[in-house]
């Protein structure tokens, strides 16, 4: 019974591609357990440890996905996910803000920082954080491990929103963005040195972290004024944002 991952998890991805079925599921199931379930649940909860060991004065919560597609969402597809990830994130920013991630398919992995929830809002108050020092979140940008091997995601606005240079513009202009790698980690993948080496990887990505959960916390205490406002009957001013 492997404790790690192996080229089996990887493969059984494969040969679900070609079985999505649940007759052919529950035939395999003991072999999903033992390849590729019950490895990536020890995977995602020492990396959770790991975390937590090292940021004990935050209130990180673990995320592990389900092999099962939601039922009402399968338009056609498979009753099997093509995926199993799992994030941490702070607590007060569960699902909603960004999140440290690590994915794993048939493909093989992707691991960094996410935010794909965030709203036009938030996305408005990341970029007035950034127009209100540039140079600061270039040096953020910079600083960050390995950049001349990670991939930006996010889909990009059909008109920019302004223009700070070649390092700030990929992120400024985008609705969402995520930073992060694909299959980085060569052989250490199937090894038990992993969850240290991933746990190491996020927090490289720690200060942008903490500027995107600045960005996230900023624009609720903002929402909940104006709640708040509406409650007394007091009226609410112009918060700038833009319609996408």
């Amino acid at each position: 019974m492997p404790d790690t991952l192996t080229q089996k998890s990887i493969d059984f991805f494969w040969d679900l591609g070609l079985h999505n079925e649940r007759p052919w599921f529950q035939a395999h199931k003991e072999e999903f357990v033992e390849v590729l379930d019950r490895p990536f649940k020890r995977l995602a909860q020492e990396t959770g440890t790991i975390m937590k060991d090292r940021l004990p004065q935050r209130d990180l919560s673990l995320h592990v996905s389900r092999i099962y597609r939601d039922a009402r969402r399968l338009y056609g597809r498979g009753p099997y996910q093509d995926n199993l990830w799992f994030s941490i994130q702070e607590g007060d920013a569960k699902k909603q803000g960004p999140m440290f991630w690590f994915e794993l398919n048939g493909e093989g992995t992707s691991h960094g920082l996410g935010y794909w929830d965030r709203s036009a809002r938030q996305a408005g108050v990341f970029r007035r954080m950034i127009d209100q020092d540039p140079e600061a979140f270039v040096q953020l940008v910079e600083a960050m491990p390995h950049r001349e091997r990670s991939r930006l995601w996010g889909d990009a606005y059909k008109r920019p929103k302004g223009s700070y240079g070649p390092v700030i513009d990929p992120w400024y202009n985008r609705k969402q963005a995520s930073v992060g790698w694909e299959n980085f980690f060569g052989p250490a993948l199937f090894s038990p040195e992993l969850p240290g080496l991933l746990a190491e990887s996020f927090l490289g990505l720690l200060p942008l972290y903490d500027f995107f959960l600045h960005a996230y916390r900023t624009c609720r205490m903002e929402e909940l004024e104006e709640e708040q406002n509406s409650l007394w009957g007091i009226p609410g001013g112009d918060n700038g944002d833009e319609k996408i």
